[in-house]
């Protein structure tokens, strides 16, 4: 093989634009180069997820939650629908079918998480909820039942 690491470097970096400050590169091995990517791959490791711990992390990470949850189960929900299922039916009916189904996975992301049911409560509580979830659900059971409806499930 003929390429040294310097132009393989270079190459990475033209094929990125030279837009990003950082790249990783291993060493050519195989004269396929995808098998190459593959191997530096197969090195990254990836922390397990953990939930955000700030008010702007619970934003940043999922803003479709709280446009759900800040914008419809405010205090005010009670003046503007007979209960949850009319706000969530309201949200489906009122916004863009992608942001919807951005949201469902946004909500299946949420509870893929290790948190209980109080870490629940905080992030709906951080998201923007300021009602608890509808009789007798849980704040947990709540957001895995508006992710099956919101998903025709």
């Amino acid at each position: 093989m003929s390429v040294d690491q310097a132009s393989w470097e270079a190459a990475v970096r033209h094929l990125y634009e030279d837009a990003y400050p950082y790249d990783a590169t291993g060493p050519r091995r195989h004269e396929d180069w995808v098998l190459d990517v593959l191997a530096l791959m197969a090195r990254v490791d990836v922390p397990e997820p953990s939930p955000p711990q700030t008010h702007w992390e619970w934003h940043a990470r999922f803003p479709e939650g709280a446009q759900l949850l800040g914008g419809w189960f405010s205090q005010d929900v009670v003046d503007e629908f007979p209960d949850h299922e009319a706000a969530v039916a309201d949200y489906a009916a009122t916004t863009d079918p992608h942001v919807v189904a951005r949201l469902v996975g946004v909500l299946h992301e949420l509870l893929a998480l290790p948190l209980d049911e109080g870490d629940y409560a905080l992030a709906a509580a951080e998201l923007g909820m300021e009602v608890g979830p509808p009789e007798p659900f849980s704040h947990g059971a709540w957001l895995r039942s508006v992710a099956a409806e919101l998903s025709g499930g």
